[in-house]
């Protein structure tokens, strides 16, 4: 995982990285070096000791100011590089061709700190018009390859999306950024939860609270869902019905979680290495395995559907629900894969409301009848095995993967709900 950091001077960049980093252990990789004569340089020197200060004790410090590439490829596990910057100015050719090299090849995560060209002063002389101009190719390059790129502006974080990226995780209202900025706080409850669930609620950024709202949102969409199936069954028949309520749900969702799932399938399932598949996962295309995948989930929901007879709303209110409620503690209770994103905004919740939803979905599975217990059983554990198959593939889980494990829930519900019948 490559993140990209910019922002201009004094803006705050090398806190906000410092933040994504973590508490560690992580190799502090610094490009500037004090000079060795007190007095040369003391401005500088100050610099360097409050950034010391703010480090965790967990982290290590390696001082690189020219052979950056070099120790990127040397160094293990996750490392903050600290700046891109100092480094063009020690190097009269820097080699960026290795620098993007040892960065995309490197097991461990990577967070690079730069300056961003256009926020600095216009350069007067032609060894400072020269610096600009490789610093900004620096730039462009690290952010061809990066997986994230953040501009800190006056300590506030700005999400960059890459050219022709439709994650929809990203571009959702409140999506970012991922990183404590002191600006305010998430907010929780109904409204949020309905916001990050749908594409309606307006912009709210989710926050612990609205984990407890999940799995209520989920069985309003389920119950709303099979009000369209009974509505449409009686009109059309059941395959019509069927079609109807599977397009009515991408719709009501915008299909945000079948997105996920689709983004899911090219990245778990292919052999591929942990960086890789985080990287297959955040491009723009759709590969064979998620076709394959995506195809076989909408035909499997519609066939269950048009085979089940009458329309039960209460079942897809308790699956609708079962799927967000799981999805809801997956988010708060596992690792999230990136260093920062979307789900981050949930830590701090407590996992009792959580829990509580589970009561919730098992309600309404009462209400329809003791055989949904079935379905609410083969839901729980089919999203329990994608959760799992996420954590072993890349460490823990995204917003692609909780949306596998909403529409992963779902289908098999309903299937086991029409085995059982």
């Amino acid at each position: 995982m490559i993140t990209l950091v910019l922002g201009g001077v004094r803006s705050g960049k090398s806190e906000v990285a410092e933040r994504l980093a973590g508490a560690g252990p992580v190799t502090y990789l610094a490009t500037g070096v004090v000079a060795p004569v007190p007095g040369t340089d003391d401005d500088f020197a100050a610099r360097v000791a409050r950034h010391r200060q703010r480090r965790p004790a967990a982290w290590s410090t390696v001082e690189e100011p020219c052979a950056v590439p070099e120790a990127l490829t040397r160094l293990a596990g996750p490392v903050l590089l600290d700046a891109l910057g100092t480094w063009v100015a020690n190097t009269p050719e820097p080699d960026l061709d290795g620098l993007v090299a040892a960065l995309t090849t490197r097991s461990g995560d990577t967070i690079v700190v730069s300056e961003e060209v256009g926020l600095g002063v216009h350069p007067m002389t032609e060894v400072g018009r020269r610096f600009a101009d490789q610093l900004g190719e620096a730039n462009r390059r690290v952010a061809e390859v990066a997986d994230r790129c953040l501009l800190v502006v006056a300590g506030r974080v700005l999400e960059l999306p890459a050219p022709g990226r439709h994650q929809q995780e990203m571009h959702r209202p409140g999506a970012y950024p991922a990183v404590d900025t002191g600006g305010p706080a998430p907010a929780g409850g109904l409204r949020s939860a309905v916001a990050f669930l749908t594409p309606m609620g307006g912009s709210a950024t989710p926050g612990p609270g609205t984990l407890a709202w999940l799995p209520v949102v989920g069985a309003l969409l389920g119950l709303g869902l099979g009000g369209t199936w009974w509505v449409a069954e009686d009109l059309f028949g059941p395959l019509a019905a069927a079609t109807v309520v599977v397009a009515a749900d991408l719709a009501a969702t915008g299909a945000l979680h079948f997105d996920g799932l689709v983004d899911s399938a090219d990245g778990l399932l292919p052999h591929l290495s942990r960086q890789r598949r985080l990287a297959v996962m955040a491009e723009p295309g759709v590969g064979a395995f998620g076709v394959a995948v995506g195809a076989t989930t909408l035909l499997l929901r519609a066939a269950a559907l048009a085979t089940l007879d009458p329309a039960r709303p209460l079942l897809l209110g308790a699956l609708w629900s079962v799927s967000r409620w799981s999805m809801a503690l997956y988010a708060q209770s596992g690792h999230y894969a990136r260093p920062g994103g979307l789900a981050t905004s949930f830590r701090g919740g407590r996992t009792a409301p959580v829990l509580a939803g589970v009561v919730f979905s098992v309600g309404l599975a009462v209400a329809d009848g003791p055989a949904t217990f079935a379905a609410v059983a083969a839901a729980i554990a089919a999203g329990a095995l994608v959760h799992e198959l996420a954590r072993r593939r890349i460490g823990g889980f995204t917003g692609d993967t909780l949306g596998a494990v909403g529409m992963t829930a779902e289908t098999t519900g309903l299937l086991a709900a029409l085995a059982v019948a």
